[in-house]
């Protein structure tokens, strides 16, 4: 009898000890698998902050866009902070040395009327360089129709142009729509000229013609290069009194976005990078090793 109690207790311990230890090991598993899960969690969570922050960054540094009013408070018709506006019109003006007082926006922002203070009379010296400048400007403003005016000279000036041919069609000074009439020979001298300088640019900077032909099969965009200043003789800056200013970027349907921007010496047709962030020129070579 006294055998049979022994066999007994010894059976309910053996079966006591085993659920404890089947406790155990699912208790285990269990932690086991929250602990991956939590690493899991952890690890999805670090990779989506890390691909936010690089999507932040990169909408961060902002682009230049020439839609005529590119960005700016939607709720105004007027820009007062110059200082904050990015846009290609904006570097025309700079090179210029012409002070932007203010934009103002008319026809659903599509028409900016630009209150500036002219360094130079509009005379018969000046004749050529003002044309050149409406012209540079019509191409940075995407060749949306725009006008200038000075106050203090008492200086109106219209421009009127053909977005789906790409050129001004009449400069109106003061209600006078002859006085900035171009013939024909030197729409053609212009055009001409401008034709070498791209090709130039892209024939020798590789850079230029990759991203053109990264862009030949893009239904969204395409790349374009054009002129936007022509070398003032009367400047005391040498890289705006003997180079051209170039400008690449997208074209889209309804603006342009800046890629990248270089100078061309009107005498030797050396190449410069211009780093517009910092206001500077600087060799090919030395872009390319940044």
């Amino acid at each position: 009898m006294k055998k049979i109690i022994i066999v007994i207790i010894l059976v309910l311990a053996l079966l006591q000890i085993s659920a404890c230890s089947n406790k155990t090991v699912a208790e285990n598993k269990s932690n086991t698998s929250n602990t991956s899960n939590t690493s899991n969690t952890v690890n999805t969570a670090n990779s989506v902050n890390i691909v936010s922050g690089e999507i932040n960054n990169t909408r961060g540094k902002g682009l230049e866009v020439n839609s005529p009013s590119s960005n700016i408070d939607t709720s105004s018709n007027t820009i007062n902070d110059i200082s904050n506006w990015n846009h290609p019109v904006k570097y025309v003006f700079k090179n210029a040395n012409i002070q932007i007082e203010k934009v103002n926006f008319k026809n659903n922002k599509t028409y900016p009327i630009f209150y500036i203070d002219l360094t130079k009379n509009i005379d018969f010296d000046n004749k050529t360089y003002y044309k050149n400048l409406i012209n540079q400007l019509a191409t940075a403003n995407g060749y949306w129709d725009y006008e200038i005016i000075d106050t203090k000279k008492d200086i109106d000036i219209k421009v009127i142009c053909d977005r789906s041919k790409g050129n001004v069609k009449q400069i109106i000074y003061n209600k006078d729509n002859n006085y900035f009439a171009e013939s024909q020979n030197d729409k053609n001298d212009t055009k001409n000229t401008d034709n070498e300088l791209i090709n130039y640019l892209i024939n020798n900077v590789s850079e230029v013609k990759s991203f053109i032909n990264s862009l030949k099969n893009n239904e969204n965009a395409k790349g374009i290069v054009y002129v936007e200043r022509y070398p003032d003789k009367n400047s005391s800056n040498v890289y705006i009194r003997d180079y051209y200013g170039l400008y690449v970027g997208e074209e889209h349907t309804d603006h342009n976005v800046n890629i990248y921007r270089f100078a061309i010496n009107k005498d030797t047709k050396e190449i410069l990078y211009y780093d517009v962030v910092n206001d500077k020129y600087e060799s090919i070579s030395d872009w390319r090793k940044k």
